[in-house]
C-alpha cells in the first residue's frame, strides 16, 4: 500500500509541476524517452526520430510540443513519433533556436543533424538561462534572468510567460496575472501558450470553472493542437467530477504528446479506476508499464493491475 501511495504522489506532482508549470519532467519519464519501445502497441502508425545536436541539454520540440532533452552526448532518441509531417524546434543555451521540419513514415527511421549558431543576443541568453534554471526547479533565480531579459527587450513574450509559470509555482498569483496579461496583449505566436498558462493560473487559484473556459480558448486558438491545454482541461474536468470529458481530454493529450510522458497513462488509469472502469484502467496502467517497464514505480503498478483483475 505504501508503494501505491508513493506512485500516486509521483503522478500528481509531475502533472502539477510538469504540465501546468512547464518544468522538467523527473527521471522516470526521462528514462522512458531515451529507450526504444519494443513491446506493446503504439498510438497508430509511427516511426523513429533521432535528433543529434552535439550539445547536451538541448530541448527538442516537435509540433510545438516538448519531446525531451538531449543526453550528455548531444543526442535524443524518439522511438515512436506518430507518422506525419511536423515542424521541429531545438533550443540550446548559448545558441540561436534551430527550426526545421521532419517527415515521419510508418516504420521509418529519421536522423536530424542540427547545426546551431552561437548567439550573443543578451535578452535571448538571459531568457535561455532562465529556462535552464526553471528546469532545475530554481524558480527565484530563473525569475531574475527573465527580468533581465525583459529589461532589455520588453516585448519578449516568451519571458513573460516563463516568469508567470515560475510565479504560479511560488503561488504569487498577483504577479503571475500581470505577466500573463502582458503576454496576451503582445499576442503573436505565443498566444496559445499564454492562454494555457492563464488556465493554469485560474485552476491553481481554485477557480476551476474559469480555468476550463481559458483552456478551451487556448484549444480553439491552436485549432485543437494544444497538448498542455488538453491535459490542463482534463485535470480541471476531473476536479469538477466530469469523468467522461476528463478521460476524453486525457486521450487527446496523450495522442498529441505521442506517448512522450508515461505518467499521463498512470493519471488516466487513476481516473478510470476511481470510476470503476477497471478494464479501461488496466489497459491504461499496462500502457504506463509498456513505456516505462523498469521504472521505480513499475512494481507498484503491476500490483494495482493484479488487484483490479481480481476485482473485475
Amino acid at each position: 500500500m505504501e508503494r501505491r501511495r508513493s506512485a500516486r504522489c509521483l503522478s500528481f506532482g509531475i502533472l502539477i509541476l510538469g504540465f501546468c508549470f512547464g518544468v522538467a519532467v523527473p527521471a522516470t519519464s526521462q528514462k522512458a524517452r531515451s529507450q526504444p519501445n519494443t513491446t506493446g502497441r503504439t498510438l497508430g502508425a509511427s516511426g523513429a526520430v533521432k535528433v543529434i545536436t552535439g550539445q547536451p541539454g538541448s530541448v527538442v520540440f516537435i509540433n510545438n510540443i516538448r519531446h525531451g532533452v538531449t543526453s550528455d552526448a548531444g543526442e535524443l532518441d524518439l522511438p515512436h513519433v506518430k507518422a506525419g509531417s511536423y515542424p521541429v524546434r531545438v533550443r540550446s543555451v548559448g545558441y540561436a533556436d534551430w527550426t526545421g521540419a521532419v517527415v515521419v513514415v510508418p516504420g521509418g527511421n529519421r536522423v536530424l543533424k542540427v547545426s546551431q549558431q552561437q548567439t550573443s543576443d543578451e535578452p535571448t541568453l538571459h531568457y535561455q538561462r532562465g529556462d535552464a534554471l526553471r528546469d532545475k526547479g530554481k524558480n527565484r533565480d530563473a525569475i531574475e534572468e527573465y527580468q533581465k531579459a525583459l529589461a532589455l527587450r520588453p516585448s519578449l513574450a516568451e519571458a513573460q510567460i516563463a516568469m508567470a509559470r515560475c510565479l504560479i509555482t511560488l503561488q504569487d498569483f498577483q504577479q503571475a496575472e500581470k505577466q500573463v496579461q502582458t503576454a496576451l496583449r503582445i499576442g503573436g505566436r505565443t498566444a496559445v501558450e499564454a492562454q494555457t498558462v492563464l488556465g493554469n493560473l485560474r485552476r491553481n487559484q481554485g477557480l476551476v470553472d474559469e480555468s476550463i473556459v481559458e483552456y478551451r480558448k487556448a484549444i480553439r486558438l491552436a485549432r485543437g493542437i494544444a497538448f498542455e491545454a488538453h491535459i490542463g482541461l482534463a485535470i480541471a474536468l476531473d476536479e469538477q467530477g466530469n469523468v467522461d470529458e476528463s478521460v476524453k481530454e486525457y486521450r487527446i493529450g496523450i495522442l498529441q504528446d505521442m506517448e512522450t510522458e508515461p505518467i499521463l497513462y498512470y493519471q488516466l488509469a487513476e481516473i478510470l479506476e476511481k470510476a470503476n472502469r477497471n478494464k479501461e484502467a488496466i489497459d491504461a496502467y499496462r500502457n504506463y508499464l509498456r513505456l516505462d517497464p523498469e521504472g521505480e514505480y513499475a512494481s507498484a503498478v503491476e500490483s494495482i493491475i493484479e488487484r483490479l483483475k481480481e476485482e473485475h
